[in-house]
């Protein structure tokens, strides 16, 4: 018997590949949609996909699912409230599936979303006792998947629904079955997930606070107290996933370079520059209204939270081998619309004789400098972190926004003071200051580094919530008076 983990880092994506070896069988669980990863590694393990389980509809990526059964005639198999509108297999609790010697039986377990539900798995091999519990978005390792993505006024009672879930099915499972969950370390499907990618029933029944002996009530205010805030495009996932993505044909389109009149034809249909180099690169040099989105893992959260998933995007990058891993995150979220990316880079682009913009790196010394001298020409620092991350500290006098959140808040920042940009790394920073700039502010600086190189300098941090911050949400900004000193 074999089970196997898939991780997607950037999207704390979890996908399992559970087989019966002698039989030669297996089955995959919640596939992402770039659906080649399974078919290798069935083809090295000589084996052959027979059904696609889904716990539920994904809110944070697009499903592989329909591309994964096309592909092997699997049958796939999700809950019956998921209403496919693509052939699938509607699960019902208690309905059981063989694959080989291993049993699947559906367990309905709502909440996350309201048509979600668990498999618990035997090897009927050796016992009729499940072993393994695949929990998509319910019970995850160290938390528990939120219940407020499908709209706040259902929050409190898919709650409910969760807590049920949890008490009256997951937990009467022994200690010692294993739990297998959809969202890991990185996913925004949940606050305080643990980054190691299984667990145990018993262990988390002693570990995670949330299954502790709370009453309903107070279950549901700890579960959605802190919640991440999420992307755009996650409005967008679940009626894709339900009415069924392109097929791809387990193929990745490449991106190709574009140059001379097929740029130009590019950028006059619309299309957005998105610079996937560094943050260091864009801060020095960059296309003037180009949107820095660093390669690295959270490329695709972030394309997907600050750009239109109509908008054509043209790309610029330092290294052509970075393309294939940005497709596939862009794929993965749904953007379709990546026209290519500009040849030869920024050198072939000034030779062309087009505008280049000059900039200078920004590090933690100098925004101490300036905030220092307070007055009216101080600049205004925005943190661009999580709420969670502000509250836990911050630079003093600093405005809380979320990097995600800036395009909502534009027209209450003055164009006439400096910005400056921070975060925890120098990326979401980046990409703040890229949509500033986009936007119109002249003078705007991203912080190189963030809040951890601001504490070891020994610069003073204030605590609190980000409410308390918010003064710009009256439509004011701070005078720079009250800055570090």
């Amino acid at each position: 018997m074999r089970v196997t983990q898939f991780r997607i880092e950037g999207l704390g994506h979890l996908s399992t590949l559970v087989a019966d070896d002698e039989a030669g069988v297996a089955a995959v669980v919640d596939p992402r949609r770039d659906v080649d990863v399974y078919l290798a590694a069935a083809r090295a393990a000589d084996l052959r996909i027979t059904h696609v389980f889904e716990t539920h509809l994904h809110n944070d990526y697009v499903s592989g699912g329909r591309e994964l059964a096309s592909l092997t005639g699997a049958t796939h198999v999700i809950g019956a409230g998921a209403d496919l509108r693509h052939p699938y297999h509607p699960a019902r609790d208690g309905d059981r599936f063989e694959v080989g010697s291993i049993r699947f039986a559906t367990l309905d377990t709502p909440g996350h979303t309201p048509e979600h539900v668990s498999y618990a798995v035997a090897d009927t091999s050796r016992a009729d006792e499940p072993f393994l519990l695949l929990t998509g978005g319910s019970l995850l390792v160290g938390a528990v998947g939120r219940t407020d993505l499908l709209g706040a006024e259902n929050a409190l009672p898919f709650a409910a629904a969760m807590y049920r879930s949890l008490h009256d099915v997951l937990l009467r499972h022994e200690d010692s079955v294993m739990i297998y969950p959809t969202h890991g370390a990185g996913s925004l499907c949940s606050t305080g997930i643990a980054s190691t990618s299984w667990s145990t029933i018993g262990f988390e029944r002693r570990h995670d606070p949330l299954l502790g002996p709370l009453e309903v009530d107070a279950f549901a205010r700890a579960l959605l107290a802190g919640q991440p805030t999420f992307p755009r495009y996650f409005a967008r996932m679940r009626p894709t996933n339900q009415a069924g993505p392109r097929l791809l044909g387990a193929t990745i389109p490449e991106i190709e370079p574009l140059d001379g009149d097929d740029l130009d034809a590019a950028l006059r249909d619309g299309a957005l520059i998105v610079d996937a180099r560094t943050p260091e690169a864009h801060a020095h040099q960059r296309i003037p209204g180009s949107l820095s989105i660093p390669a690295g893992s959270s490329f695709g959260t972030w394309l997907g939270w600050v750009v239109d998933a109509d908008r054509p995007v043209v790309l610029v990058v330092n290294d052509v081998a970075d393309l294939d891993d940005l497709a596939r995150q862009a794929l993965r979220i749904g953007f379709e619309t990546v026209v290519g990316y500009v040849g030869g880079g920024l050198r072939a682009w000034r030779a062309a004789g087009r505008t280049v913009q000059a900039g200078a790196a920004f590090d933690v010394d100098r925004l101490a400098a300036q905030v220092s001298n307070g007055g009216p020409d101080a600049p205004v620092v925005i943190d661009v972190r999580q709420a969670s991350e502000f509250e836990a500290g911050h630079v003093p006098g600093s405005l809380h926004i979320g990097a995600g959140e800036l395009p909502a808040v534009l027209d209450r920042l003055p164009h006439d003071r400096p910005v400056v940009t921070i975060c925890a790394s120098g990326y979401r920073s980046s990409v703040a200051a890229s949509l500033l700039r986009a936007a119109g502010f002249e003078r705007v600086m991203a912080v190189s580094g963030g809040l951890p190189d601001w504490e070891v300098r020994g610069y003073p941090v204030e605590h609190g919530g980000a409410d308390d911050a918010g003064a710009w949400k009256a439509g004011a900004v701070p005078t720079g008076e009250g800055h570090a000193h």
